[in-house]
């Protein structure tokens, strides 16, 4: 019994050294192992993130995913089922918001990519609707190069391309292709039928 036991510790510590010496890899072996880069380095659902500047928010942006990609060079998140954006003033009031189906954002070079149904609304109601919005929180300004339809309560201004504040308060399109006037008073008629 004591030599069946000695054999059995004698084989346990044969397979575990085994194990231990064979499970050794090289420090250029492990350089060489690749990732493919095409996978997400994190996945997160329902998201809500704060950008503060000076123990102050001034965006919030909300998705219900969010894939990061950690590059050396350029890593980003993208947003493949949407994104909502809040701009802050100083005084915790909304700005602003910008709304689409799809978005990429840039962390390290402060840019992000909108696409999709893209819709930006600020504190007087005005709303641009377009395919494509690039926003630099850097210089705090928005631009397009799509058609763009820019509703205010008095005209319609259809046009391709835009450039804005990150607010929207302040816009210029580019190649203007038509205003149309409206009349409020007609579109409360409208709306009363309705």
């Amino acid at each position: 019994m004591k030599t069946s036991r000695s054999h059995l510790f004698l084989s346990i510590l044969i397979l575990l050294m085994g194990m231990l010496f064979s499970c050794e890899n090289s420090k250029k072996e492990l350089e060489t192992i690749k990732f493919d880069d095409s996978f997400p380095n994190e996945i997160t659902r329902n998201v809500t993130l704060y950008y503060s500047d000076s123990a102050k928010v001034k965006v919030m942006l909300k998705a219900p995913l969010v894939e990061r990609y950690y590059r050396d060079e350029d890593s980003y998140a993208e947003f493949n089922k949407g994104v909502y954006v809040e701009f802050y003033d100083d005084s915790g009031h909304v700005e602003s918001t910008i709304e689409s189906e799809y978005a990429k954002n840039y962390d390290q070079r402060g840019e992000m990519f909108a696409r999709n149904d893209v819709v930006v609304v600020n504190k007087k109601g005005e709303k641009l609707n377009t395919e494509h919005l690039e926003w630099n929180r850097n210089t705090h300004q928005i631009r397009s190069n799509s058609f763009v339809r820019i509703t205010t309560k008095d005209e319609i201004i259809y046009g391709n391309g835009l450039e804005a504040n990150e607010d929207f308060t302040r816009y210029k399109v580019k190649d203007i292709k038509g205003i149309i006037e409206v009349d409020q008073n007609e579109m409360n008629k409208d709306e009363d039928v309705q």
